[in-house]
């Protein structure tokens, strides 16, 4: 369904209601109205657990803490759903004092396979993930309960439905059975990957004692992972395949290295990784045939023995480099290869300097070799795509999730682009950060989901070997995994079809409901679980509408009010707005029990994370205290409420001072209220509403951030915060 908007940003805020009888069609069809689930528990004490000893689960994403016990909760059996040829993963816990253990692998018709890996603890959280033989005796570490990972690999011919699979466990010679209730969808997942990846590691450090590389990039297949370079001990850079002494046409002709063992000639290796020659003619889905020099450095200084003077380059230096593309875009061409990878251009262009050498770069490239993608890593600007000496379109840009600026990546989309995203060690919440130390598994499954809703198709990551310990795939590793599988989920619930800009699909339906932004998203393992076994039932029929997470509030439906103020502080009365009693907050961060509060970077650090107070005449009460984070940050606040339709509105500003270079920026349920708009003398204060329909159970108000306008980020004061019922 193409819905023309008025603004781009409005296609990622939409929320489900918004799409039924009466919205926007195409030949009178219409995008299924998604019904809600409630998330389910998927974390259990399992029954069948002899005296004494404590048998759980929990989903893999649930990332299990040396200080976990089981759970209070009891039912029968292990639990899980996936589509043919799909991986799923299984969590067994055992609490200390069990005692040696021995699990039997399971056999049945609907398994081409099945893994079992030990888990390992670093820092007090699960980590490491070694494989473990059938039948091996294993312990609990000392003091930590036992994680194992039972890996179940759908066969292709599996039959659709539920069956139960006998477990057999020895605890310390004690037998038991546990039923593993699988449910196979009736459908199957691509043998091609769709969601990409940019993973810069080594391939060398993850071969194991004797093996080779093919067996090192058939477990990056495996886990749907792509390295920068899949041609890897070759690849296809100008230092190999044209300015080189091997090159016996050097910097005249493509040298493919046809001389070369087999094993080490990219003329071999590019087809095999890329085209599949080796996998039933699946490959890795791209390769960085070749990318910038360093960081402040697109190309080298000097090029088939010419200068480069500047970043622009000489004319005799162009030139070379001109034909160097043109060999490079004809050989790809000739071999198939040609949409298979890209030039990483630049990475991170700093300010306008570095955007002239970004357009300039892009411009004779395309003017050389049009049919040769070019990458860039920045989120769409226009400063490069519109230059002043003549616009050039890259074909992908790599966006850092905080610079994101969803209404001119709709831009860059519409013209043909492809994004991606990527993360940085030090990003905060409320942003996912797989790095970020102790994180649940969340961080990564996540990822691949706030990718469709901004209609990005991959992510990158500049260090991706520490999620690995040597050749085996660590805890967050196998998460990546699990997340690139439910874009798949996705991609067939939207009819086999890649997200597209302006066009809504079912998969939209559940997608915004699970991540409607980059700083909003399902942060619960059980709430992934539930969401995503009911998208199964959609694809294969047996549910009617796409899914829409749902969870209880701990609120009832009623009106509230949230005065944003130093508690301890003035005003010290009562406030109230719209004849609503305000609950006094500050910088508290969320609290599941009171059931609001706030993520971000500096939240709990009191010199950052500020309140304020305006003594003046002219505004409301509510309108005099703030609060406002002094560094700008993105800051999200939840407040946790029964679904339902509501108004929302919120006040911001600072009642005594405007601030002109200071744009203000809050969005509620991931549409902008206040989107990049400045205080002046005459406004110094906003009030603005719009009617908002909970699904999740808890309403979601971000503040602050870099700026659009300024590029910088700014100040946002945030004043308070009314909800009111609707019919």
């Amino acid at each position: 369904m193409v819905c023309p908007m008025k603004r781009a940003l409005l296609l990622l805020s939409l929320i489900w209601l918004s799409i039924g009888p009466g919205g926007c069609d195409d030949g009178g069809k219409k995008t299924p109205k998604g019904t809600p689930v409630v998330a389910g528990d998927f974390t259990w004490r399992l029954s069948e657990g002899p005296d004494g000893v404590a048998l759980w689960t929990a989903p893999v994403a649930r990332r299990i803490r040396s200080t976990d016990r089981a759970p209070g909760d009891t039912r029968s059996g292990l639990r899980a759903s996936a589509a043919r040829g799909e991986k799923e993963l299984v969590q067994l816990i055992v609490d200390p004092g069990s005692g040696p253990l021995a699990l039997q692998a399971p056999s049945d018709p609907a398994l081409a396979s099945a893994a079992l890996l030990a888990g390992g603890f670093q820092d007090g959280a699960l980590h490491t993930l070694t494989p473990t033989e059938w039948g091996t005796i294993v312990r609990p570490p000392p003091g930590g309960p036992l994680v194992l990972w039972i890996e179940l690999a759908i066969a292709a011919d599996a039959p659709a439905g539920e069956r139960t699979i006998p477990l057999r466990v020895d605890l310390g010679g004690q037998g038991i059975t546990l039923p593993l209730h699988l449910y196979v969808f009736d459908f199957a997942l691509p043998a091609e990957r769709h969601f990409d990846s940019l993973l810069y590691l080594s391939v060398a450090d993850l071969m194991g004692p004797g093996e080779l590389e093919q067996a090192a990039k058939d477990r990056l297949f495996d886990l749907r992972m792509t390295p920068s370079s899949p041609a890897w001990p070759s690849g296809l850079s100008y230092r190999i395949t044209w300015d080189s002494e091997a090159n016996p046409q050097r910097c005249a002709a493509f040298y493919d290295e046809p001389d070369e063992n087999p094993a080490y000639a990219v003329g071999v290796l590019a087809p095999k990784y890329l085209l599949g020659e080796g996998w039933n003619g699946v490959g890795f889905p791209d390769s960085m045939f070749f990318q910038f020099v360093d960081n402040s450095t697109p190309r080298p200084s000097s090029f088939c023995g010419e200068s480069r003077g500047d970043h622009l380059g000489t004319e005799p230096y162009n030139e070379l480099w001109i034909a160097w593309l043109q060999g490079l875009a004809g050989y790809l061409d000739d071999t198939g290869l040609l949409d298979r990878g890209y030039w990483y251009v630049q990475n991170e262009p700093q300010d306008q300097a570095d955007y002239d050498v970004a357009a300039h770069l892009c411009r004779m490239a395309k003017a050389a070799a049009p049919g040769l993608r070019l990458a860039v890593s920045e989120e769409p600007k226009p400063e490069i795509a519109e230059h002043a000496d003549g616009d050039c379109m890259y074909d992908l840009w790599i966006a850092h999730v905080r610079a994101l600026e969803p209404a001119y990546a709709a831009v860059a989309l519409r013209r043909g682009a492809e994004l991606w995203l990527y993360t940085l060690d030090h990003d905060p919440d409320p942003y996912f950060n797989p790095t970020r130390e102790g994180v649940d598994g969340t961080h990564m499954r996540i990822i691949p989901w706030v990718s469709w809703v901004q209609r990005a198709t991959g992510w990158a990551y500049y260090d991706f070997g520490r999620f690995f310990d040597g050749p085996r795939a660590t805890y967050m590793a196998h998460l990546f995994r699990e997340g690139a599988e439910d874009f798949e989920y996705l991609r067939l619930a939207a009819g086999g079809q890649q997200a597209t800009i302006d066009v809504d699909t079912a998969a939209d339906v559940t997608a915004r409901s699970v991540a409607p932004s980059t700083t909003s998203w399902a942060r619960d393992p059980d709430a992934l679980m539930t969401v995503r076994h009911e998208l199964g039932r959609y694809i294969e029929g047996s549910r009617a509408d796409p899914p829409v997470l749902a969870a209880e509030g701990a609120r009832p439906r009623g009106a509230y009010c949230v005065n944003f103020q130093d508690p301890a502080g003035a005003p010290a009365g009562p406030v109230a707005v719209g004849g609503v009693t305000c609950e006094k907050v500050g910088w508290s961060a969320f609290d599941a029990e009171a059931g609001l509060g706030w993520y971000g970077e500096f939240v709990g650090n009191p010199g950052i994370t500020l309140t304020g107070y305006d003594d003046v005449s002219g505004v409301s009460e509510a309108l005099r205290s703030f609060v406002y984070d002094d560094y700008g940050r993105e800051n999200l606040f939840e407040f946790s409420l029964e679904n339902g339709r509501y108004r929302v509105t919120v006040g911001a500003g600072r009642p005594a001072r405007a601030y002109p270079n200071d744009p203000h920026r809050v969005m509620v349920e991931g549409a902008w209220l206040i989107e990049d708009e400045p205080t002046t003398d005459a406004a110094r204060t906003f009030e603005r509403a719009r009617e908002v329909t909970l699904t999740d159970g808890s309403l979601s108000v971000v503040m602050g951030g870099r700026s659009a306008l300024t590029g910088e980020f700014a100040y946002t004061f945030l004043s308070y915060l009314l909800i009111e019922p609707l019919d």
